[in-house]
């Protein structure tokens, strides 16, 4: 049998309760434009508007774009209450619909072609996660 202090327990619940919690920052977008290749394989997160289908209706999944030139093409998000939320808010790009996505691209694209006068960076991920 074994014998556990339970002063010494509480002690190191309550150090291990206390313990600071790591929060996601957004990813500089910057830094997202200039090296790309950086990011594939690592958990990104960014601020921006999702439209199923993408603003041109030419994207099997989930737009997602923000002004400064970085968009994300997203399979399936998560979780569920997200999609019904970006089913209400279409193409709108209120505060309400702003979303904060958090995905890891497994590849990417560049164009000047899809905004005038801008280079755009566009990640590709299988799966993405929305919150507002």
């Amino acid at each position: 049998m074994h014998r556990v202090n339970f002063s010494a327990a509480c002690m190191i619940s309550a150090l291990v309760l206390a313990a600071p919690v790591a929060s996601a920052e957004p990813t500089d977008l910057k830094e997202l434009s200039k090296d790309p290749q950086k990011f594939l394989g690592e958990q990104v997160e960014l601020v921006g508007f999702c439209v199923k289908g993408g603003r041109a209706g030419d994207v099997i999944g989930y737009e997602c774009t923000t002004d400064a030139g970085v968009y994300v093409d997203i399979d399936v998000i998560e979780p569920e209450s997200a999609m019904k939320t970006l089913a209400d808010c279409g193409a709108t790009q209120s505060d309400e619909c702003r979303a904060t996505v958090q995905f890891a691209p497994h590849s990417y694209t560049t164009s000047g072609v899809i905004e005038a006068d801008k280079n755009v960076t566009v990640y590709h991920a299988k799966k993405g996660t929305v919150s507002f």
